[in-house]
This record gives C-alpha cells, structure tokens and sequence, in this order.
C-alpha cells in the first residue's frame, strides 16, 4: 500500500511538472504572436506613409538596374547635353520624306583628334553566342568596345545580347540588317530601309541609345555602290545627323586569319599608331575571341588605352572616302572636322590654304551658324 502511495505521489508531482512546462510553453508562443503582429502591423503602417512613387521606384530597383546606374557610352543618348541637330524636315521628296523617327538626337559639334596610344575596339556583325564570351574578357580587364551589329537569320536567338552589351558600358551602332551587298547598295532608298530596321532593334534594346555613327557593310568604299549612290547615301545620313567609321587597323579575321595572325595583325597596327581596329563577333570567330583578351593585356603591358567610340573622334582620319564625305560636310551645321584636319582637307572644304588652321575655324564657323544642311570589313 505504501508502494503505491509512493508511486501516486511521484505520478502527481510529474503532473504539476508536466503543467508547468506546458504553461511555459503557452506563454513564450502567446509572446512570440504578440511581437510579430506588433512589427507587422507597425511595417504595414510605416509602408503606407511611404509615397507611392519611392515605392515604385524601390521595386524597379528590384527588377533591374535604373537607367542611371546603366553606363551609357554612347553618343546617342537623347539626354546627353548638346545642342539639338539642325535639320530641315519640311517639302521634303522621296527618300527624303521617310523614316519620320530616323534622325539623330543631337548635333556633334567639332570632332577631336585621337589620343596617342589610344585603342578603339570594334566587332562588327554580332550579336551571337560568342557575346556573353566577349563582354566576359571585355568586363575582367574593365574596356570598353563598340559594336557595329547586325540582324541576320542566323541571329534570331541573339539579338536579345543588344541589351547585355549595352548594359555593359559598351556601345551598340547600326552595321546593317541583312548585311546583303546587293540588296542595301541597290539604292539609297534600299540602305535607308535596311538601316532603319537596325536602328529600331537597337533603339528597343537600348531604351534609345543607339550611336548616332554606323559602319558601311564592307566599308564606305565598297565597289558594290555606284558613285552616286554612294554619295547621296552619305550625304543623306549626313542630313539626318549620322556619320560613318572605318579602321585604320585590320586583324584580318574576316580573310580567315588564324589566331595568331590575329593577334599579330592587331600588335602591329598598335605599334603603328593605329586606333580604330576591325574585328568581328559573328559565330564561326573564335579564333578572334581567344585572342581578344591577349591583345588588351599586350596594350596594358605597353601603355596603350582601350576606349569605346562616343563619337567625338574625327572619322576622317579612319574613313575610306573623304574625298566624297569631306565636301559635304561643308555647310553641314552639326559636324565640324578637328582643326588639325580642317587644315588638313581645306581645299576638299573650299577653304584658301592661306587661311586654314586658327583663322580656318572662325570662318567655318560663321559658315556653320548661319547654314542648315539639305541635304574591307564585312
């Protein structure tokens, strides 16, 4: 009997223990309900005082970068400080009256000379998978480039790279949608239509920030243009407030160069004081992609600059038809070559040679202000 008042007694004490511990228990939770609904009630507060517009502007940050963090290097940014581009829009015929939206943002004002040692990177004829690859070596030695792209078939799946290469800090230019010689040089009207369905791809993918500059498909002297065609091409983006790059040096790639030859071809420009170098980014280049990363740590190694176009650079140093380009800049109000180059190409500006150089800048000047324009590689 004893026995089992001993064991009654144990069994009750475990009874309060158990009660204890279970009243415990329903204390700490009442607790834990009690400070997360307070913190949750007092965040629901604090977020509606918030104004709506820092709240949208918190979950675009989320989304993506805001354009002001994205590094813009382009020229064609339509809020970069400038002057507007001086154009006449009005009784205009033909080829003239179309591509309404076709018109460069901003005039480019007087055009600089090179930097010694300094390096212009281009690709043409991406984007392709090889581009994630590019902007990765581009990206680990911190450079820039620029790209001249293009939309053909085969780039169905990789236009969306516009976007990544911009986003990059790197530059996104017109090189040609179909990239077919025969179709774009046919006319005027022909490679205005092809260039204006690459500037809106450009435009959609860079929230506007395509380059006000281009690059002809196999270069401005290419023998597939007859010489008027070629003329009223480049006097027509011209008027729109577009203008062209070529090179100085040629990694040969698009001859099948291997990848030393690549290389080698490239080293050899740099030693030249060569500046705008040709390469390219379509899918069969591999080869210039092993190499590219070779190429900016010989230049680093040696003093060289890498920087991506922003169209100040004066392209006729880098332009394979001046004796056409030249002339027709002469009374066009939104470029105007270097100083130096001004002198330089005075009698294709009709400019006396007596008066080129310091006094040469104040007359083209006033000539500029008071005149509205009317007008390789693969």
């Amino acid at each position: 009997m004893s026995y089992r008042r001993r064991m009654s007694a144990k069994e009750h004490r475990r009874q309060i223990h158990r009660r204890h511990i279970t009243i415990i228990a329903a204390c700490i939770v009442l607790a834990v309900v009690v400070v997360g609904g307070t913190y949750g009630i007092t965040r629901l507060v604090l977020q509606k005082s918030k104004p709506a517009a820092a709240v949208n502007s918190a979950a675009s940050a989320v989304k993506k970068p805001a354009a002001s963090q994205i590094p813009v290097a382009s020229t064609g940014n339509p809020n970069r400080r400038g002057d507007a581009l001086e154009v006449v829009k009005t009784n205009l015929t033909g080829y003239r009256a179309k591509y309404s939206q076709l018109y460069a943002k901003r005039k480019v004002g007087q055009w600089k000379n090179a930097e010694k040692k300094t390096i212009y990177l281009t690709f043409d004829d991406g984007p392709s998978p090889l581009t994630p690859q590019l902007l990765a070596v581009l990206k680990k030695y911190n450079v820039k480039a620029t790209f001249f792209l293009t939309n053909q078939p085969e780039q169905k799946n990789d236009i969306h790279y516009i976007r990544n290469i911009y986003e990059s800090g790197c530059v996104c230019a017109v090189h040609s949608a179909c990239h077919n010689y025969k179709k774009i040089y046919a006319s005027t009207d022909a490679f205005l239509a092809d260039f204006d369905e690459m500037y809106q791809i450009i435009q959609k993918e860079t929230d506007g920030h395509c380059a006000p500059f281009f690059r002809f498909p196999g270069g401005s002297n290419n023998p597939r243009m007859t010489a008027p065609v070629h003329q009223q091409i480049i006097q027509e983006m011209l008027r729109r407030g577009f203008f062209f790059y070529d090179w100085d040096v040629d990694s040969k790639d698009a001859m099948g160069a291997g990848a030393d030859a690549i290389f080698e071809n490239v080293a050899a420009g740099m030693r030249s004081d060569g500046n705008v170098i040709l390469m390219h980014n379509s899918a069969v280049k591999k080869a210039t992609l092993s190499e590219v990363g070779n190429m900016i740590e010989y230049g680093l190694q040696n003093g060289y600059t890498f920087k991506a176009l922003d169209g100040t650079l004066d392209p006729s140093m880098y332009c394979f038809s001046t004796k056409t380009m030249i002339p027709l800049l002469k009374n066009n109000p939104n470029f105007r070559l270097s100083a130096k180059h001004e002198a330089r190409f005075a009698s294709l500006l009709g400019i006396p040679p007596a008066s080129s150089g310091s006094s040469t800048s104040s007359e083209l000047s006033t000539a500029v202000a008071n005149t509205v324009s009317n007008g390789g590689g693969e």
